[in-house]
């Protein structure tokens, strides 16, 4: 009888992701993302914050079921899991740590649709095995299990045993690849999630940026892109984020209309000087010539919404193809970008500008 309750309640809950691609906010950044969002019914957000109760019940409170709202306290942030610990479960004054049944209820009281488990990072397989075994034991509705793992686990050896051990998740698996720069970059790990969204797990690519699309394509089940760079990208532990430049580049990281790349304005800025400038174009949006952001708390925001207006149609477009047509789709589409590519470089007389490396490797990946 148990395992027939925990079987309906992953269905439902897979039932609520299948073909979502939604987007991973700060409880800062909802209300910028919301409006958005509710124009698309493929789509919700994830609000990614150790202290995210409050706004989910406030928009829950004004959107209920017009708008799928998930949870994640991103304990992997802080936390590293072990085999004998593998969730982060915190204590309540006087009556010692939850449980993870008890964890998970407090995280969906509030209205959520549904919730990441407390999942501490994942370094081995010993340890990947430890959190779906303590995850499968819930039988609650809303329950999505989290797996943050470095990027290497998608690769060689570990891939295969990977795939074996997700297979076994009685929950859908929110799959976040950390590492430092783009993980995708490296062709090993791109043909990882595919085979990994391929398999029986049922996978949901969390806090990443178009790579979500081949997830969906591949099998998956969808995914969520990040609002901000920092919800594209996730790199745990004490080690900050790496960056290429010294000092950092703090302009506006921007998605550029035709190359469908995110881009800081001061890498793009020169491209356009003696040429037509990046005009946004897209209804109802900024309609700012993207090449003259700056670095301020307003052009960020500007930006930030503009990235979300222009993938937003993308995500429209590959969830309502048919499945069996999602992976054409997606190469044809990649094809598109490549050319629109070679006309940038022709127009600006610029021959050094390249796709993203990670761009590169999903279309030398093919279909």
């Amino acid at each position: 009888m148990a395992a027939t309750v925990a079987r309906a309640s992953s269905l439902l809950t897979r039932s609520l992701l299948q073909d979502r691609v939604l987007v991973a906010t700060s409880a800062a950044s909802v209300s910028d993302a919301v409006g958005e969002v509710l124009c698309h019914g493929f789509s919700g957000i994830v609000i990614v914050d150790e202290q995210c109760a409050r706004v989910t019940r406030t928009v829950k409170g004004v959107y209920g079921s017009r708008l799928l709202v998930g949870k994640d306290t991103a304990a992997y942030m802080r936390y590293t899991a072990m085999p004998s610990e593998s969730m982060y479960l915190p204590s309540i004054l006087g009556a010692g740590s939850l449980s993870l049944a008890q964890c998970m209820q407090y995280q969906l009281v509030d209205g959520a649709d549904f919730a990441l488990t407390p999942t501490g990072r994942v370094r081995d397989l010993a340890t990947l095995d430890a959190v779906v075994t303590e995850a499968n034991t819930l039988a609650m509705p809303g329950v999505v299990v989290a797996v943050p793992v470095p990027a290497r686990m998608l690769t060689g050896a570990e891939r295969a045993g990977m795939v074996a051990i997700l297979e076994r998740s009685r929950h859908p698996v929110a799959l976040i690849v950390t590492g430092q720069f783009d993980p995708f970059a490296a062709q090993a790990v791109a043909d990882g999630l595919r085979v990994v969204t391929a398999s029986a797990a049922d996978v949901f690519l969390h806090r990443s940026d178009f790579a979500v699309f081949e997830a969906l394509a591949h099998g998956g089940l969808g995914g969520a892109i990040g609002y901000l760079a920092s919800l594209r990208h996730t790199v745990t532990g004490r080690r900050p984020a790496k960056t290429r430049k010294e000092p950092p580049d703090r302009s506006p990281i921007v998605l550029l209309p035709e190359i469908d790349s995110f881009r800081h304005q001061a890498v793009y800025e020169p491209w356009f000087r003696n040429v037509r400038p990046p005009i946004c174009a897209l209804p109802g949006c900024c309609g700012r010539d993207l090449s003259t952001l700056t670095n301020t708390r307003a052009d960020h925001a500007v930006a930030n919404l503009h990235n979300l207006r222009a993938w937003l149609p993308l995500g429209a477009q590959l969830t309502t193809t048919p499945v069996a047509g999602r992976r054409g789709w997606l190469h044809a589409y990649r094809q598109t970008v490549e050319a629109a590519y070679v006309d940038l470089r022709r127009r600006t007389r610029i021959r050094t500008i390249s796709m993203d490396d990670s761009q590169r490797t999903w279309l030398t990946l093919g279909l």
